[in-house]
């Protein structure tokens, strides 16, 4: 009896492995092919195999990327660099906003304070896209399209990171704040260093994701900030632009290249990352 079970489990092992191993190849193949047609020239990217290995290795299609990627004269550079401007001032101004608004609803008893947390839930309800006519409305009444300020709009303090942290800070004693309070902090104080602390691995690994999900938001930029194109946002609108005469191996090498800072960040702190599924589990 405990041999068949056995055997069953080695099957089933067996079948697993298979199946997340095509998992896993399927995730591949697309980087597999963006990486050998960056390689290859635009005539032999038409005529041969998308997973042909090229017949001349050509890395100067990544020199190449750097002239030809061109969005109303922004090169790469200014487009990494509007990328670094929009993904860090979105993801600090959204963190300290939700982080602060996310401890005050869980900690403090106040009029209205139910209802905010309910706000924030409805508000997660209604679809981006259906509330885009809206926000561009807003924004240009406010004055902030086409301008950086446009980054205050994502210090709305609500969402799934407001979600997390309020839970979170749920789960902690309020004697942590009693404590700080007879030892004659303040509230902010009570928040800034004895709260905040506790919460910084949640934090961090929120503004992680954030920072991920910024990096490759096209959509914002494309609408919103024109003038000041990302990585994301300006790969996009130069293929649109140049449909006819497009350079899809210099396309290719321009997407592997706006890939590396944000790889490079989720493989340093992917372990991070698992700590928005812990937190979200944590109850008091």
């Amino acid at each position: 009896m405990v041999k068949k079970k056995r055997i069953g489990g080695n099957a089933l092992s067996a079948v697993m492995f298979v199946v997340f191993l095509i998992y896993a190849s399927s995730l591949l193949y697309p980087l597999v092919w963006a990486f050998l047609s960056s390689l290859k020239s635009s005539t032999e990217y038409m005529l041969t195999s998308k997973v042909a290995l090229p017949e001349a290795w050509r890395f100067g299609n990544y020199v190449k990327a750097f002239k030809a990627l061109d969005i109303d004269g922004s090169n790469m550079f200014d487009m990494l660099f509007n990328s670094l401007w929009f993904t860090v001032g979105g993801v600090f101004l959204g963190m300290a906003v939700s982080t602060m608004v996310a401890y005050v609803v869980a900690k403090y008893k106040f009029p209205g304070g139910q209802t905010i947390y309910w706000v924030a839930i409805v508000t997660m309800m209604i679809p981006i896209v259906g509330a885009m006519p809206a926000q561009f409305k807003v924004y240009t009444a406010l004055g902030i399209i086409e301008s950086p300020l446009l980054l205050l709009a994502f210090a709305g303090g609500f969402g799934f990171n407001f979600m997390v942290l309020h839970s979170f800070f749920k789960s902690l004693p309020s004697s942590y704040i009693e404590a700080g309070f007879i030892d004659g902090a303040g509230h902010f104080t009570c928040f800034l260093k004895i709260m905040l602390p506790q919460a910084l691995p949640v934090v961090s690994a929120l503004a992680i994701v954030a920072a991920i999900n910024f990096w490759n938001d096209y959509t914002t930029p494309l609408l919103f900030l024109k003038n000041f194109p990302t990585l994301s946002s300006g790969l996009y609108m130069y293929q649109i632009i140049n449909t006819r005469n497009l350079d899809m191996p210099v396309l290719f090498a321009g997407i592997l290249m706006s890939m590396v800072p944000i790889v490079v960040l989720f493989a340093i702190f992917q372990n991070s990352i698992m700590d928005i599924s812990l937190s979200g589990g944590l109850k008091g």
